[in-house]
């Protein structure tokens, strides 16, 4: 098979989740962000991101779109074509790229179209297959055969077909030989989905130069209670956070954009910012420096750096008042 471009990719999958009800909102091909599409259809979100050759998705990439897939409550994926291991990323194949699943275009369609899910992965060791240890262990036992008896017919260790039922997978071979030889199906879908993703530290070698306008922003972000923030440099938006309240998630969920220079691209990011806050039930506002006449106050919620000043003064006058009113209280 000819491999595919990214853009081929990109159109291909957008296409699939089009068809089967899918909501989505989508970067440029052309883009360097860590994620390409944010898909939706009831309360299932997805992330994506399409990389022909899986080994150009690197650290950076990974740490960026684990923390953006925590903050939106969404399942990451990476859909490829080969990698340095991997001519082909075969149908029904699962992969797995600093935790985070890859599965090929054909994989991606039969989950999605007709919700055939993969069943083979690869660890360390070789493929593996996800079987069904309940069943597995039931028809042992309805056919009245021992660890030893069915070790013996399938060629393994008594212990490996212990091990089958409470803790390791097969390969796909032994998994093939042991629904012959019992004449059942063992073999499960691997729920890519629901996948637990490990958030993982920073890359040391990975360098967050903000400017100092943007370490301000931060700043009194922090102090207005947006204390979870993570700033960005591979998405639209500039840096998301969730607001809290004497440590109680408060509800409100925010992407950030900033405008330093008038950036060209300045409403193509808005627009993106915007359908993925719509579509994942966050809010969109965007920081400048000046709002005089700034075109951004037209389409997205701004607000210069003297207003977030503004709002400190007052979060701190009310935190002020709270204190001394439980004071006399207490008193």
């Amino acid at each position: 098979m000819s491999q595919k471009s990214r853009i081929g990719i990109l159109n291909e999958v957008e296409k699939f989740l089009q068809n089967t009800g899918y909501g989505i909102a989508k970067l440029s091909p052309g883009s360097n962000a860590c994620f390409d599409i944010i898909a939706k259809r009831r309360d299932q979100l997805i992330i994506i991101k399409i990389e022909p050759y899986v080994d150009n998705f690197n650290r950076d990439n990974s740490f960026e779109l684990k923390n953006i897939a925590s903050f939106l409550n969404a399942s990451p994926i990476i859909i490829g074509e080969k990698g340095r291991r991997f001519s082909q990323i075969e149908d029904g194949l699962v992969l797995l790229r600093y935790g985070i699943p890859v599965i090929s275009t054909e994989t991606f369609s039969n989950l999605i179209a007709n919700g055939v899910p993969p069943i083979v992965y690869c660890s360390r060791g070789g493929y593996f297959v996800q079987i069904n240890r309940k069943v597995l262990r039931q028809a042992r036992i309805e056919r009245d055969l021992s660890y030893a008896d069915l070790a013996h017919l399938v060629g393994v260790s008594r212990r490996t077909i212990y091990e089958y039922e409470h803790s390791i997978n097969p390969p796909p071979e032994t998994t093939a030989r042991l629904e012959e030889i019992l004449d059942v199906p063992i073999a499960q879908g691997i729920r890519i989905f629901d996948i637990e993703i490990e958030k993982e530290s920073k890359p040391q070698y990975s360098v967050n130069s903000m400017s100092s306008f943007k370490e301000e922003i931060s700043s009194i972000l922090q102090d207005l209670g947006f204390l979870s923030q993570f700033w960005t440099r591979l998405s639209p938006f500039d840096a998301f956070g969730e607001h809290k309240s004497q440590d109680m998630h408060s509800g409100l969920n925010v992407l950030v954009c900033v405008d330093e220079d008038q950036n060209k691209n300045l409403f193509k990011r808005i627009s993106l910012t915007q359908d993925i806050a719509s579509l994942t039930k966050r809010r969109a506002i965007m920081i400048v420096e000046d709002d005089q006449e700034h075109p951004a106050t037209q389409s997205i919620p701004t607000f210069t750096l003297e207003e977030l000043n503004q709002m400190k003064k007052a979060f701190d006058l009310v935190k002020r008042w709270v204190k001394k009113y439980s004071d006399l209280k207490d008193n």
